[in-house]
């Protein structure tokens, strides 16, 4: 059983300049929580009972929100709000959240790095919040699949192949457990593409990985890159791939937060209608 989960919240989300001068892209809102409370409730919901959140600088938004704010707590109680006190006593129940500072941005794998002591000796499922599926529970898929293997997994999807040249395309064989990753290759050309399914971010792994970072080179940039450690995972046969279900949102862009948006009001039942009826006056508009 998976109990540990990490999240990386390193990056400077520079699409998403300016307000992210001063508040962490993780917490732009989907209706009205944070983008990353929407990961915290998937590991919540399945199992996950320590979180390691790798933040960068300015990031504090992030702390405070997974911290108790008493004068609040004492105001809603005062006015006999119940059901919003227990609302707030959701964010942190059930689960520990511990933050942790990456002080150098040295990519990917020097970010996974600083969560070896957190992690022990006990597999850990990687989250990256730019990466939010809907519809389906991504780290219900990822664990369960995991528990069935017990070898490194990450996810992966099935993609128009002219689309190759964005992304890490994913060479595999089908052996008697699976879908056993051989070689991932970034962003081919279509005709050079292994297959048509891509790497979308973030696994579940043993901690072998950590032993595969420490040897990586750091590449001309300064950086360290996860994916490194994906070819050390290889050669010892023990990483494989997981087809995602589920809607993808891709959070890491304006647009992508937008959809998300409409995804999540269109999937609630205090919005939708509302939020319908507006959408066909815009289009109606458009079209005039």
């Amino acid at each position: 059983m998976v109990k540990k989960g990490v999240i990386l919240c390193g990056g400077l989300a520079t699409r998403f300049l300016p307000i992210t001068k001063s508040i962490a892209k993780e917490m732009l809102p989907i209706l009205n929580r944070p983008a990353i409370d929407y990961c915290i409730q998937d590991l919540r919901d399945n199992g996950v009972t320590d979180i390691l959140i790798i933040m960068g600088r300015g990031k504090e938004s992030l702390e405070n929100y997974y911290d108790r704010n008493i004068e609040l707590e004492d105001r809603l109680l005062f006015a006999h709000k119940d059901k919003e006190l227990e609302e707030l006593s959701k964010i942190y129940s059930d689960v520990n959240i511990s933050f942790i500072r990456q002080i150098y941005a040295k990519g990917t794998g020097y970010a996974v790095l600083k969560a070896k002591n957190f992690v022990g000796n006990e597999p850990f499922i990687l989250i990256f919040p730019d990466e939010l599926i809907w519809g389906e529970s991504f780290a219900r898929q990822m664990v369960e699949n995991f528990d069935d293997l017990k070898a490194s997994i990450i996810p992966v999807r099935k993609i128009n192949i002219a689309d190759s040249k964005k992304y890490g395309m994913v060479d595999f064989q089908e052996d008697d457990k699976g879908m056993k990753v051989t070689n991932i290759i970034e962003k081919p050309e279509p005709e050079d593409s292994p297959s048509d399914f891509c790497y979308t971010g973030g696994g579940v792994f043993t901690p072998e990985i950590f032993t595969h970072l420490e040897n990586c080179k750091v590449h001309d940039n300064g950086e360290i890159y996860l994916t490194d450690a994906f070819y050390g995972l290889m050669r010892s046969d023990s990483l494989y791939g997981t087809s995602i279900v589920g809607e993808r949102i891709d959070l890491g862009s304006p647009m992508g937060l937008i959809k998300g948006n409409i995804i999540a009001g269109m999937s609630d039942f205090k919005y939708r209608d509302e939020l319908l009826q507006f959408m066909k006056e815009i289009v109606a508009d458009e079209e005039e």
